[in-house]
């Protein structure tokens, strides 16, 4: 969970489950870009269907600093690199705007491509 910020009546902590929502529906908005990638790990508990495969990554560092990994599906005819380029800048933005953090990092993994 984001250690989130201190208010004059108390915490306001937003949880990595939400930022990982906020960055897949600004990711989702890019032209070009055709899903979220589930990443799928050899982990026993996904084998065994207790864990759902991840697909968003949410880490935060020493000093509180977010990182973020995004796996993305793009679509056939596309550039890929301008795709990644414009989905960071809008995860960027997106952060910014509605959690007030600008993430220190933000990877981008191209795990597959699809036809339209």
């Amino acid at each position: 969970m984001d250690r989130g910020a201190k208010t004059d009546l108390g915490a306001v902590r937003i949880h990595k489950n939400v930022i990982a929502s906020i960055a897949a529906i600004a990711a989702l908005e890019i032209e070009g870009v055709k899903n979220i990638a589930l990443v799928k790990t050899i982990d026993v508990g996904v084998l065994l269907g207790l864990k759902k495969p991840k697909g968003i990554s949410v880490e935060f560092g020493k000093h509180d600093e977010m990182r973020l990994g995004i796996p993305l599906v793009v679509k056939y005819g596309y550039n890929i690199p301008e795709i990644a380029e414009s989905v960071q800048d809008a995860v960027r933005m997106a952060m910014e705007k509605m959690i007030d953090r600008t993430p220190k990092d933000i990877d981008i993994s191209i795990q597959a491509i699809e036809k339209g």
